[in-house]
């Protein structure tokens, strides 16, 4: 079947912390909150032959596990590889998901292990990849989501700010028919970058598990749904089937967003009804903590962070990273580069707060002496290389996300915000002026960042 979940969790077995101990499902998400690397429960109350894991991309250097490359490659390597041309899976007859399958009256959302993610949520909640295909242009889209089940076969779906799955669901309400969807839980990490993958128009040509095997290096196979017209991932752990029920709407939430809030509360979302539920045998079942610093911002940012340090390298810029920092709740892009001249870093700014992605609310460029994943650096950066009243600007009434509480409604407009938006000049002078770059030279170490005292602890070199 080729990479899936399992064999990437042994490639990262060096970085993975195993808890043996058994963990009673309301405790997870505090525990997931409370790590910093990936993390794979092997026991959970109540649940004999689960297993659970997340954090699968906390960070550069679990990013760059994912696509076999190294830190500082994670956006170029990216990039490259979603410029590729797409490639259309091979279709199979099973899969290892087909280890076990219920249908109708035999399935019960409630019987998986489910757990509440904030203290406030109304219930516990599914954080699950879903399928769904274009009526017009049969071609399938990934998206990621919060599932809710009400009853063992009806669940409502948050459909949040997905553009393509809300145009698929429009369009068979529009022609009053039931929308084949699933749920996919549990697959190599690649089928989840693209799920998070969002470029207006590229479902007319193709859809996002095209580009899966791009990202893997290998073709990857589908399996057929066993009740609805859809093919999933062949080697899943977890796949739930069923259709959307057309112009239904039930209560949903309120769950925390990427944001770090209960915005937008409780809110009418979409009706799903499970025809089917395939899985493997002992399913590790891999989910997506919501509450604080996990896979919530980072997954969801990193394609749109690739795309954005590819447009700002054709601008000529010397970018070394752009990240959408998960502690400013992926409204905060920050920009790592090397400034060659005078008003290089404003236009790379504005960029930024122009871009597709309206949760590009603040814009932060700090040079290439800082460390974009260390929120120490980004504060000692703004403390000693802004001067606010020439190196910080804002943008009043600019487009917003929806989901950012500080928005503003547009009168009139289909669901539109406004909010103000702010650049931030945190780099040091440019490399045009290096008499004023000299004055900023930072004091570290010597020796700083080649030798490592975890390895003289363990008595290495």
């Amino acid at each position: 079947m080729g990479s899936d979940l399992r064999q990437f969790l042994g490639e990262i077995d060096d970085i993975l912390l195993r808890v043996r101990r058994p963990v009673d499902l309301d405790y997870l998400s505090a525990l997931i909150a409370d790590a910093e690397q990936p993390i794979l429960f092997e026991a959970l109350v109540g649940y004999p032959g689960w297993q659970l894991c997340d954090l699968l991309f906390r960070n550069r250097a679990c990013q760059a596990r994912v696509l076999k490359t190294n830190p500082a490659q994670v956006l170029p390597e990216l990039g490259r590889r979603l410029s590729l041309p797409p490639r259309r899976p091979a279709v199979v007859a099973g899969g290892p998901v087909k280890a076990q399958v219920v249908t109708g009256p035999a399935v019960d959302l409630r019987g998986l292990p489910a757990f509440q993610h904030g203290a406030h949520d109304g219930a516990r909640t599914i954080i699950a990849m879903t399928v769904c295909r274009d009526p017009d242009t049969g071609h399938l889209n990934l998206a990621f989501t919060r599932m809710t089940p009400l009853t063992a076969t009806r669940a409502t779906y948050f459909i949040g700010s997905s553009s393509h799955m809300r145009s698929v669901l429009e369009k068979h309400e529009q022609r009053d028919m039931r929308m084949p969807f699933a749920f996919v839980i549990g697959t190599h990490p690649a089928y989840e970058i693209m799920a998070s993958y969002a470029v207006p128009t590229h479902l007319e040509r193709f859809g996002e598990l095209e580009l899966v095997p791009n990202l893997l290096g290998e073709d990857i196979a589908l399996a057929r749904c066993e009740t609805v017209p859809l093919e999933v991932p062949a080697d899943a752990e977890v796949v739930i089937e069923g259709y959307v029920l057309p112009h239904v709407r039930e209560a949903e939430g309120p769950g925390p967003s990427q944001f770090l809030y209960y915005h937008p509360g409780v809110t009418q979302q979409p009706v799903f009804e499970a025809t089917a539920l395939s899985r493997r045998a002992d399913p590790i079942f891999r989910q997506h903590d919501t509450i604080l610093y996990s896979d919530h911002q980072p997954l969801i940012s990193l394609p749109h962070e690739a795309i954005l340090y590819e447009r700002l390298r054709e601008l000529g810029l010397r970018i070394h990273d752009v990240a959408f920092v998960p502690w400013g709740g992926t409204l905060c892009c920050a920009l790592k580069l090397t400034p060659e001249y005078d008003g290089q870093v404003r236009d790379a700014l504005m960029f930024v707060l122009g871009s597709r992605w309206p949760n590009a609310k603040m814009a932060v460029a700090v040079d290439d002496d800082a460390d974009l994943e260390d929120p120490r650096d980004l504060l000692w950066s703004l403390a000693t290389r802004v001067d606010p009243q020439r190196d910080v600007f804002i943008v009043p009434d600019a487009r917003g996300h929806r989901g950012d509480p500080c928005a503003r409604p547009v009168e009139g407009g289909p669901g539109g915000v406004t909010v103000g938006k702010w650049g931030i000049d945190a780099t040091k002078p440019p490399r045009s002026r290096p008499a004023d770059r000299e004055r900023f030279l930072r004091a570290l170490p010597k020796h700083w960042g080649v030798v490592r005292l975890g390895a003289f602890l363990r008595g290495g070199p």
